[in-house]
């Protein structure tokens, strides 16, 4: 997708998004996040606002994912779920704003 988006090829980066979103399941944050950045380049901001409301949900799930204590795990597995969680806080806070971001240039328009 991001390949397509730097070659400005806008339509074959939107069939790649759509297509890393169906084979994730809708589970990947960063898949939605790419469908986003395809929206924002063809000035779709309501496909953008949604396509990063539904990055966020698939991080909110990462996070509550990672934050579950591993039993019996060692301690690099339970560092790199620390890693996943905090990447997953991080990416949901950055998209939050993104969202605020975007709900004021709709409601301007």
């Amino acid at each position: 997708c991001r390949s397509q988006l730097f070659l400005k090829n806008i339509d074959e980066a939107r069939r790649d998004a759509f297509a890393a979103t169906i084979f994730s399941q809708n589970c990947d944050g960063d898949a939605h996040e790419c469908l986003a950045e395809v929206c924002a380049a063809s000035n779709d901001a309501l496909g953008e606002m949604q396509a990063v409301k539904s990055a966020i949900l698939q991080y909110e799930r990462m996070e509550e994912e990672y934050s579950r204590p591993l039993p019996g795990a060692d301690a690099p597995a339970r560092a790199e779920a620390v890693k996943k969680r905090s990447h997953a806080a991080a990416r949901k806070r950055e998209l939050g704003f993104r969202v605020g971001k975007l709900e004021r240039e709709l409601r301007g328009s």
